[in-house]
């Protein structure tokens, strides 16, 4: 069977796969610890589980306009307004069929064969993919472990060619938990428009950030080539609903409202109402939730960092720790790539689920989310040393 050429870009998500086998084991009586899936565990807000059945009671169920109701799209600038100040004038916002849609209409309608986007390293999964898909190519830059791999200003500036078309960010990040600061995003957009770039900004995790007035969103730049990306799907654990949305000119979204149109046609007639209930009532995480978050970050963070071999911080935003476990490997005498196989490792004999670092471009590795209660969370850790138990061991002096 013959496919097109861009389809050798298309590989099951890394993520997904382990979703699959840990779903397998499930269904054997396994008991595991699931650290790997990025999906949060408290329940969406009333006021959106109430809007979608009133949807349903209401017959709100047919298409809507293709970048989303009026309300939704008013509903998405005014919360950036009520959080972060921003002068919704000169703005627009489209819903999408969650933020993944969003991100790859965007690569659709911005790049073409012989264009380059820089990138995050590590990434999330599917940015690669997105960009190649566009027939573009992608440049990766990482930044210091101590800005937990954030690609700095200058990081960034140093890998401009003449063909790069666009930089991507994600703040915070997936899969490290990295912020970007007032100070650093300002300098990223003056970089982007000194050279004439596209800038777009994944703020999925923007709920997710421990320290007041860390974060700073890109919709607060007023750069014209700017582009924001959120969802439901993180701050009001919206993840099957299937909603995200983007932010920015009119000049770039309302072409991506023509395209979604032969895409998805429109975001779920349901989901738009309940995501619209969500953005007018909830905002965001309330503080006992990210309190609880900040918890168990410290707690996992902490006690993975006493683990020998292993190197984790905590990081200031989303809910994941990014921990270097080379030293690890090396104990196990595996390469210092091979945290593919020691996620498989702890999959298959401690029951806890993680995810290598390689999936995000970043081996020697694991993204670990801290979703669960705290005790399992302490469980999960001293499953993981008994399994490598010996490699932990010091040795006799």
């Amino acid at each position: 069977m013959s496919f097109a050429e861009r389809a050798a870009a298309l590989s099951k998500s890394a993520t997904q796969a382990i979703n699959d086998r840990a779903a397998e084991l499930k269904r054997q009586g396994r008991d595991l610890i699931d650290l790997g899936a990025g999906e949060p565990r408290f329940e969406e807000p009333r006021s959106a589980k109430y809007a979608g059945k009133q949807a349903i009671e209401d017959g709100f169920t047919n298409y809507t306009e293709a970048g989303g109701t009026p309300e939704l799209r008013y509903a998405i600038l005014q919360r950036y307004e009520r959080l972060y100040g921003v002068d919704p004038t000169g703005l627009s916002a489209i819903a999408t069929t969650g933020a993944k849609a969003g991100l790859y209409g965007i690569s659709q309608l911005l790049f073409e064969p012989g264009d380059e986007v820089i990138l995050p390293r590590p990434y999330w999964v599917s940015y690669p993919t997105q960009v190649k898909l566009a027939g573009a190519e992608p440049l990766f830059v990482s930044g210091q472990a101590e800005n937990h791999y954030l690609p700095e200003p200058e990081d960034i500036e140093r890998t401009i060619t003449d063909q790069t078309r666009g930089i991507l960010i994600n703040s915070p990040s997936n899969p490290t938990g990295g912020v970007y600061d007032r100070d650093q995003g300002e300098k990223l957009v003056d970089l982007a428009r000194s050279e004439d770039l596209f800038l777009i900004s994944d703020e999925c995790y923007d709920g997710f950030v421990y320290q007041k007035d860390s974060f700073w969103t890109l919709a607060t730049s007023g750069y014209e080539k700017g582009l924001v990306v959120g969802s439901a799907s993180k701050n009001f654990a919206m993840t099957g609903w299937r909603l995200g949305y983007i932010i920015g000119s009119p000049e770039y979204v309302d072409p991506l409202e023509n395209l979604q149109s032969h895409l998805t046609s429109s975001p779920p007639a349901i989901s738009q109402k309940a995501g619209e209930a969500a953005l007018r009532s909830d905002l965001t995480l309330d503080e006992s939730t990210r309190h609880r978050y900040r918890r168990r970050r410290n707690g996992l963070a902490d006690r993975l960092d006493q683990l020998p071999g292993v190197d984790c911080t905590r990081p200031p935003g989303s809910f994941y720790v990014y921990p270097d476990v080379k030293g690890l490997l090396t104990r196990m005498d595996k390469g210092q790539e091979d945290d593919e196989e020691l996620a498989r490792l702890l999959l298959e004999e401690a029951g806890v689920v993680t995810v290598p670092g390689g999936a995000f471009g970043k081996p020697g590795h694991l993204r670990m989310a801290y979703l669960p209660e705290i005790d399992r969370l302490e469980e999960a850790v001293e499953r993981i040393e008994e399994t490598v138990g010996s490699t932990l061991e010091e040795p006799d002096c």
